[in-house]
């Protein structure tokens, strides 16, 4: 916060189109820039310990940082736009000018601040790194079967903060992580080892049919001073980013959280309808003439609707435009189309090409049942490689996890289009997670962006 005040005033100060001093309005958004980056930087985990952070820590700086200029820049358009508009232009200076003049430092400021940041640190992590006496890590004992040791053992392998001094197995092949650990030939001999002074910490890593073996291992450790931990046999579903909750004092591990709740729900379909509803109101004249083409071109009905998997596994009725003849339409997917289809009409091959046909579904993300952006529907027949969907990849009824789009990384990506092999699925189904995983209306912006630029590109069909 100091390095981004401090380099706020320094460019306010050396602006040659300054005025003399500080205005109150320049020192709340100085001091509101920083607040709000730090918050954000707090929300991406940039002050969680270095196992929390993302890899690319540079990135996990700047990026929030970035986003906090953005959004006072906008809010500042914003203000002085409505301020702007009970005021009488003054026609011996140009307006943009004068807004450029006044605000230079702030784009100079926006572009000192996050290098300064990164600069700093880096030096103040090193020095406190230097400074702080080394942490003496726990010195424990295990406790515990060849296969529930086993996966404690690989989950504590690196980790600082625990060494193990002694292991005393109770069944079960010793683990092959284990082989440089003290073997421990008693019980006797654990409880020496602590009364020596040599172990601070028990764990006990035992399944929950071991529950007798457990509360005899605390009444005859009942005397010793020190620590008794049990670590449930839980490593091998645990994951960097999982969440432990308390319900009245026992804890739960969480394997699995709702991608998109609360607040983040809201802000998504938030933008659903501010976004969609005034794209189907621009499209509707469009629509109009595409459906008059269809009814022109060949017999049948304007509008494809198919049963389609949606959110929480429900079935949906997704609409398109039809591009294939009346006939030969297939409801459940079980034939893809492929390049040159013979089932596609002409009309309906322009509309394959200029994705048009996917219109209507925004009558689906006004519905509630879609969403602008999000993993692509797909129907309840298709198959990969011969394979069902599911059974072709693992993941794939994650996707469901939030609403399906009418565009989606995957597509951006290029990997749209038919889904013959199993790879191509699989390929789909990881950018689609990905989506799901770094979600945020960024993210869905830039989608949405690159939609338009696929389209123009080309190359559906």
């Amino acid at each position: 916060m100091a390095v981004i005040i401090l380099s706020g005033l320094a460019c306010r100060r050396l602006n040659p189109a300054a005025h003399a001093g500080h205005t109150q309005r320049e020192l709340l958004v100085i001091a509101g820039t920083a607040m709000l980056a730090v918050l954000l930087l707090y929300r991406r985990g940039t002050y969680g310990p270095r196992g929390e952070r993302d890899a690319n820590s540079r990135l996990c700086v700047v990026m929030p940082v970035l986003h906090a200029f953005s959004l006072m820049l906008l809010a500042l358009l914003v203000w002085e736009g409505m301020t702007a508009l009970g005021q009488a232009p003054v026609p011996a200076v140009p307006a943009p000018y004068t807004i450029l003049a006044n605000r230079n430092w702030l784009f100079a400021w926006a572009m000192s601040a996050p290098a300064l940041l990164l600069l700093f640190q880096n030096a103040a992590e090193a020095a406190v790194l230097r400074s702080a006496p080394p942490r003496a890590g726990r010195r424990a004992i295990l406790l515990g079967n060849g296969h529930s040791a086993s996966r404690l053992a690989a989950f504590l392998a690196g980790k600082e903060a625990v060494r193990i001094v002694g292991f005393l197995g109770f069944g079960g092949a010793l683990p092959p992580i284990a082989s440089g650990w003290p073997s421990l030939r008693s019980f006797r001999a654990a409880c020496a080892l602590i009364q020596a002074g040599e172990a601070d910490l028990v764990i006990i890593t035992l399944p929950e049919a071991a529950s007798c073996r457990i509360a005899a291992i605390m009444h005859r450790m009942s005397g010793l001073a020190v620590d008794i931990w049990l670590a449930p046999d839980t490593a091998r579903f645990y994951r960097p980013d999982a969440r432990v909750s308390s319900i009245g004092g026992l804890p739960f591990l969480h394997l699995c959280d709702k991608p998109m709740s609360g607040l983040s729900a809201a802000c998504k379909r938030a933008e659903d309808l501010v976004v969609g509803v005034p794209l189907l109101c621009l499209a509707a004249p469009l629509m109009l003439l595409v459906a008059l083409a269809i009814r022109l071109d060949s017999p049948g009905p304007v509008l494809f609707v198919q049963p389609r998997l949606g959110f929480n596994n429900r079935v949906i009725r997704v609409r398109k435009f039809r591009t294939m003849h009346g006939m030969a339409t297939d409801e459940r997917g079980c034939r893809q189309a492929v390049r040159g289809d013979p089932r596609v009409t002409r009309v309906g091959r322009w509309l394959r090409r200029t994705s048009l046909d996917e219109l209507p579904q925004l009558l689906n993300v006004a519905g509630g049942s879609m969403s602008l952006v999000g993993p692509r529907p797909h129907a309840l027949g298709t198959a990969a490689g011969g394979l069902p969907f599911e059974a072709a990849a693992t993941d794939y009824g994650s996707r469901h996890r939030v609403k399906p789009g009418i565009t989606g990384w995957a597509q951006v990506r290029g990997w749209r289009g038919e889904t013959d092999t199993v790879d191509k699925l699989r390929r789909r189904v990881e950018h689609d997670l990905h989506y799901i995983a770094h979600w945020s209306l960024w993210f869905d912006l830039r989608i949405l962006a690159l939609t338009f630029t696929a389209v123009l590109r080309g190359g559906a069909y």
